[in-house]
């Protein structure tokens, strides 16, 4: 079976999107200091999917709830999109390396 990344890129977002301590995923405002919160329908923008000779690389742009731990936050997050990946797209998780980067943090509240 063969999934392309950006079905990949929208499973992995809305694998994200389910873990507590996420607020969103972030688009780099190119040129600028800032980052952008995606909407449902645009998760696809804060993941970027490539090919490695290892197998498959995940790059998760997240914005995070201010206040949360973010190692037991990432831990989880990384987790879940393995596991969502292995179940729907096959994704071998030896093959597959998931990298998060918190590029905000919101407050809620």
């Amino acid at each position: 079976m063969s999934v392309s990344n950006d079905v990949i890129a929208d499973i992995a977002g809305y694998a994200a999107m389910s873990c507590y301590g996420v607020v969103g995923m972030a688009e780099q405002l190119q040129g600028a200091e800032s980052v952008r919160l995606l909407a449902g329908q645009r998760l696809r923008k804060g993941v970027l999917v490539s090919n490695t000779e290892e197998g498959l690389a995940v790059d998760l742009h997240v914005v995070l709830e201010s206040g949360v731990n973010m190692k037991s936050v990432c831990e989880n997050l990384s987790s879940a999109v393995a596991f969502t990946l292995q179940e729907i797209a096959e994704i071998d998780p030896a093959k597959l390396k998931v990298v998060i980067h918190i590029d905000a943090l919101k407050n809620l509240g």
